[in-house]
């Protein structure tokens, strides 16, 4: 199990998968069938305080006092993406139902709205 305190979790929509975070910065993967571990993540670099799946997938985001907002494949066990824009720590997130839409809101008093869009994102190779 974690080494500190679980802070919040979340069944993925088939029943299959339920995803732990903890004080401890990992969030782990279990198995519903078996009670398994199905993999630990070194998730954040401090406490994750919101976990929550995208309905009909093994997605999930997760928000973090260090102020990051993650997306991850349960799956394959991968970040997709990062999120800031927060000032400080991330309290709490929610996924809309279609999955479009994740709201989040921490330490700054401010609520943020993330929308997932189709737009094409260009990275640069480090030179």
């Amino acid at each position: 199990g974690h080494k500190l305190p679980v802070v919040c979790m979340d069944i993925s929509s088939d029943s299959t998968l339920i995803a732990t975070g903890s004080a401890d910065r990992n969030m782990k993967i279990w198995g519903l069938d078996f009670g398994d571990c199905h993999k630990s993540l070194f998730a954040h670099d401090d406490t994750i305080t919101g976990l929550r799946f995208l309905h009909n997938t093994h997605q999930m985001f997760t928000c973090s006092k260090d102020g990051e907002i993650k997306h991850w494949d349960a799956d394959n066990f991968q970040r997709i993406v990062t999120l800031k824009g927060h000032l400080g720590e991330v309290w709490t997130l929610a996924v809309s139902p279609n999955g479009k839409y994740v709201v989040s809101s921490g330490k700054d008093r401010t609520i943020r709205l993330w929308e997932k869009t189709q737009e094409i994102v260009v990275l640069e190779d480090e030179r």
